[in-house]
C-alpha cells in the first residue's frame, strides 16, 4: 500500500463530556505520520460500541489513550474504542506472523479502533483470529475474556461435583457467555435477572438457548422464604455455589453474596446501579466471604500472555458450538466506507451511542 493511498477518517476527541459525549465526537480525515513499509497496516472490519468506550468520551474511565498529535489536528486528540476486528492489508519486511488477509485484534485496550485504517508498530500488538464471524471476533477481548477468565481463573472447580456460580444482570452479553462456558464446564449457574412482564419468557430463552440452569428474578433473588425453601431446591444436595459474578452493585449484590457457600468468592466486574457493594458482616465472619475487584483491561497488562491464551480458547469455544454468535443480539449498524459523508458517518455513531439495550456494533462496508 502507497503512502499516497494512506487516507485515514477516524472519530476523534480532544475533550470530554460527562452528560453527551457525543458532543465531542468529530471524524476526522488524515494521512497518517508513518510509512507503510515500517508499519503494519489494517483497515478495520468491525467494532462494538461498548460502555467503557462511553465512559472514555466521558471522561470517567480509569483507563485512558493519550491525547497526541499525531492525526493531523491543531490540539492533542484521542481515536475514540477500545475493541474491533481488522484485516491486515501490508505487512513491512520482517513481520513473520502476519500477512495481508489476516483478521486480527489488538492485544490491549486504548487501540483506537473507530477509524476506517490503524497503523500498528509492532506483531506483538495484535493477535490473529480465524475461524468465527466479524459479530464473534470484533467483541471477544472484552465479553468473550471477561467471562471467560471469571468463569476458569479463580475458582478450582469439581467437574463430577455439585458446584454452582450466580451472576446477576443474568441478560447482559457477558452473563450469556458465562452461563454457556461453565455449561461446557459441567458448572452450574443461577441467573437473576430484573423483574418483567416477560419473565417466563425471557428466563425460558436463557435456560434452553444460552445454557442457564436456573433463572430467578430480582425480587425472588431477595425473598427470605424464597431463599430458606426454594433455592435449596434448586440447587440440589451436597450444593457448593463458589462464586458470584456482580455487575450491577447495591442490594442486588448482597442477595447473591449470601448464597455463595462458605468461601465463596464474589467477583465484581461493573455497578450497573450505580449503587455502593453492601455485604452483611455475618457474611465475613461465619461464612469466610472474599470478595475482589475484576478488570479484563488490567489483567491484560499484567499478564499479556494469559490474554493471549484466553482469547484463543475462547474463539476455540465459538469454533466447537459450545458459545452462540452475537450475531443475533447484535445490532448492526452499517458504515459504507466509500460513500458516507462524515455528517452520515458521525450520525451513525451517534446512533449507537444513544441507543440503549443489545450490543450495538459498526460493520463497515467496504
Amino acid at each position: 500500500m502507497s503512502q499516497e493511498s494512506l487516507k485515514f477518517k477516524s472519530l476523534l476527541y480532544s475533550s470530554h463530556d460527562s452528560k453527551d459525549c457525543t458532543n465531542v465526537l468529530k471524524v476526522h480525515n488524515y494521512t497518517p505520520n508513518v510509512s507503510a513499509d515500517s508499519s503494519i497496516v489494517l483497515r478495520t472490519l468491525a467494532f462494538p460500541i461498548n460502555p467503557s468506550d462511553l465512559n472514555q468520551l466521558e471522561g470517567v474511565y480509569p483507563s485512558k489513550p493519550e491525547k497526541v498529535l499525531d492525526y493531523s489536528t491543531e490540539e492533542p486528540s484521542a481515536i475514540a474504542g477500545n475493541e474491533g476486528l481488522f484485516e491486515v492489508v501490508s505487512v513491512p519486511s520482517g513481520v513473520k506472523t502476519l500477512k495481508p488477509g489476516d483478521r486480527v485484534i489488538p492485544l490491549q485496550a486504548n487501540f483506537g479502533t473507530w477509524s476506517t485504517y490503524r497503523t500498528c508498530d509492532k506483531e506483538s500488538d495484535l493477535i490473529k483470529i480465524e475461524g468465527v464471524d466479524i459479530f464473534t471476533a470484533a467483541t471477544i477481548a472484552v465479553n468473550g475474556c471477561t467471562a471467560y477468565q471469571m468463569v476458569n481463573d479463580y475458582i478450582d472447580w469439581d467437574p463430577n461435583g455439585n458446584d454452582w456460580l450466580i451472576q446477576n444482570a443474568g441478560t447482559s452479553s457477558v452473563s450469556k457467555i458465562v452461563t454457556q462456558i461453565a455449561k461446557a464446564k459441567n458448572i452450574k449457574t443461577l441467573s437473576v435477572i430484573r423483574d418483567r412482564e416477560n419473565f417466563e419468557e425471557v428466563a425460558e430463552s436463557l435456560e434452553n438457548k444460552y445454557g442457564a440452569t436456573k433463572v430467578i428474578s430480582e425480587s425472588e433473588n431477595g425473598g427470605k422464604e424464597f431463599g430458606k425453601e426454594v433455592i435449596p431446591k434448586v440447587l440440589g444436595p451436597n450444593a457448593q455455589v463458589k462464586l458470584a459474578l456482580n455487575s450491577v452493585g447495591g442490594i442486588s449484590c448482597a442477595n447473591i453474596a449470601r448464597k455463595l457457600s462458605y468461601n465463596g468468592l464474589m467477583l465484581t466486574y461493573g455497578g450497573m446501579s450505580k449503587q455502593p457493594l453492601t455485604f452483611p458482616t455475618g457474611l465475613f465472619i461465619f461464612k469466610a466471604l472474599r470478595s475482589h475487584g475484576f478488570w479484563v483491561t488490567q489483567n491484560s497488562k499484567d499478564d499479556p500472555e494469559n490474554k493471549i491464551k484466553t482469547v484463543n480458547e475462547v474463539v476455540k469455544l465459538y469454533r466447537d458450538g459450545k458459545i452462540i454468535s452475537p450475531k443475533e443480539d447484535a445490532r448492526t449498524l452499517e458504515w459504507d466506507v466509500k460513500n458516507a459523508s462524515d455528517e452520515q458517518v458521525l450520525q451513525l455513531i451517534s446512533e449507537g451511542i444513544k441507543t440503549k439495550g443489545g450490543k450495538n456494533i459498526v460493520v463497515l462496508k467496504w
